[in-house]
């Protein structure tokens, strides 16, 4: 009789621990974290290539217009979003959102995104015409000179002079409009934050190897404009909660 009740007592313990144990919330999944937040560009690099062909990394915000540094994204649905201006407008009649699709691939590890205007921003490469290499400019202007072993012949006073130039590179900013990203791995996601890795298209201007037009200056081959080919510019930017 005793070993039953003591059988009876475990059981009532056990199922009264049970009933008053309080369930452990269960974590949220990426889905709902991006959804429950506004998310803002707070850093990142843009890679492109240099006119030499070797990969650079840029700021990525240095190319964001100052006026759309405060636009945010939602997702409020787990199909649909919207950009939204965050108070500062470029130009007067500005819409105070766009509208974005969305989703979630492989276990939410990859994010696929539609019509994504405003979010994304390029550089636009080029190299400006050349200019000489000065030595010094006061009081008398002084170029810098390279001459051949070829330049005069032997005896005869030097007359043919090659200009050293170089070449001046610039980078604009430019808006990349109605763009879609498909399957950009998405890394490091907390509630405040994550980051993203994607590509697009882009071109380049190559000065290597005289790939370039060229001009005859006095018996003088010099490049002046590069050829454009075909780069994929690198984005790893970063996405803050805020």
């Amino acid at each position: 009789m005793t070993k039953y009740f003591i059988l009876t007592l475990s059981l009532a313990i056990i199922l009264f621990t049970a009933c008053n144990k309080k369930a452990t919330p269960s974590a949220d999944s990426h889905m709902d974290m991006l959804r429950k937040g506004r998310w803002r560009v707070s850093g990142g690099t843009l890679t492109v290539k240099l006119p030499n062909g070797k990969d650079t990394a840029l700021n990525y915000m240095d190319w964001i217009q100052v006026c759309h540094r405060d636009d945010y994204f939602v997702f409020n649905t787990p199909t649909t979003g919207a950009v939204f201006n965050g108070g500062t407008t470029c130009t007067p009649g500005d819409p105070d959102s766009i509208a974005l699709n969305w989703k979630f691939t492989d276990n939410d590890k990859y994010l696929s995104l539609y019509n994504s205007f405003h979010l994304y921003y390029s550089v636009t490469e080029t190299i400006l015409p050349f200019v000489f290499d000065t030595l010094q400019w006061t009081p008398n202007l002084v170029l810098d000179t390279i001459h051949g072993v070829n330049d005069t012949a032997e005896g005869y006073t030097r007359t043919v002079i090659v200009l050293d130039t170089i070449w001046n590179l610039h980078f604009d900013t430019t808006a990349v409009a109605n763009t879609d990203i498909f399957n950009a791995p998405i890394t490091n996601f907390t509630q405040n934050s994550f980051t993203l890795y994607f590509t697009l298209l882009a071109h380049y201007p190559d000065s290597t190897n005289h790939q370039t037009g060229q001009q005859n200056f006095g018996g003088v081959i010099v490049d002046t404009f590069p050829v454009i080919r075909q780069d994929t510019f690198k984005y790893k930017l970063t996405y803050t909660n805020y």
